[in-house]
């Protein structure tokens, strides 16, 4: 390449490198995804043919057809729908309340209850499996959308609150003051000025609220029986039989659970960017 000059070119070869990388990264993510939406338009007996291939020499949608004609999965559906709905809905409502309050007023010991929420998020799942299963059943709330909802707000409001209270620490307490000297009360100005400001937030908190709710299988399995309450993850998990395994209904069942998260991370991914860093950042 003769005329260029070596910081240019130097620049070109990074950039060369830098682009090549990050394509094969960005390939190797999204291969699973590819091969299950073409294995999901394979006819079952293909997918145990060897070598595998990634596109079917048979097209059919014979796996949709089972998945969408069974009452059972479409319950799954409905499921995951009303409890990552609940739970969203009410995450984002408490998380507020909270962070708002730890935001603006003198609570006496706040830090150390801050941290005391945050350590609640250290404790895995797996260490609460039987305490968890041992209230349910004393509340006799085995099988119902309101332990599911219980649960998974239980997970998510640790981090949903000190990624909100970040957010109004970063908002001015004297715009609220200088509304309510003009006629609003304190309720009007949070909901009219405080709320829109932190838009971002809440919108994040709500966006991971609903994915970490929807992917959740671990105590939607333990406390759930069947497909009356059980999220469709449970629902994938029951395609797995001893001694049948429709492996083109767990692609199929796979790609419509993942179309909803699909859709949102790419039309609202940069408010959840924006949410962590702005919640992160006083």
């Amino acid at each position: 390449m003769e005329g260029v000059p070596k910081v240019k070119l130097k620049e070109i070869r990074r950039r060369t490198i830098l682009y090549g990388v990050t394509l094969l990264v960005t390939i190797l993510c999204l291969f699973p995804i590819i091969y299950a939406v073409f294995a999901s338009f394979k006819p079952n007996r293909e997918m145990f043919t060897y070598p595998p291939t990634l596109f079917p020499k048979k097209w059919t949608f014979e796996a949709y057809v089972y998945i969408l004609s069974q009452k059972q999965y479409l319950k799954h559906f409905l499921n995951t729908w009303i409890v990552a709905g609940s739970s969203t809905v009410i995450c984002v409502v408490l998380s507020s309340l909270a962070g708002y309050g730890f935001s603006r007023f003198n609570i006496p010991g706040k830090r150390t209850i801050l941290v005391s929420i945050l350590a609640m998020q250290m404790f895995p799942g797996t260490v609460l499996m039987i305490p968890y299963f041992r209230l349910t059943d004393m509340l006799k709330l085995y099988d119902t959308y309101i332990i599911l909802v219980i649960i998974n707000c239980a997970f998510v409001l640790p981090l949903a609150i000190w990624l909100l209270k970040g957010f109004f620490d970063s908002i001015p307490i004297e715009i609220e003051e200088s509304a309510m000297i003009d006629g609003c009360s304190h309720a009007r100005a949070i909901l009219n000025i405080t709320v829109p400001l932190s838009r971002a937030g809440v919108i994040a908190i709500a966006i991971m609220t609903f994915l970490k709710t929807w992917n959740e299988f671990l105590f939607a399995f333990i406390l759930t029986k069947g497909p009356a309450k059980a999220p469709i993850s449970v629902g994938l998990a029951s395609l797995f039989t001893t001694y049948n395994v429709k492996l083109n209904a767990v692609m199929a069942i796979t790609v419509l659970s993942i179309l909803p998260l699909i859709f949102i991370f790419v039309f609202l991914q940069r408010y959840i960017i924006s949410g962590i860093t702005g919640g992160a950042i006083k």
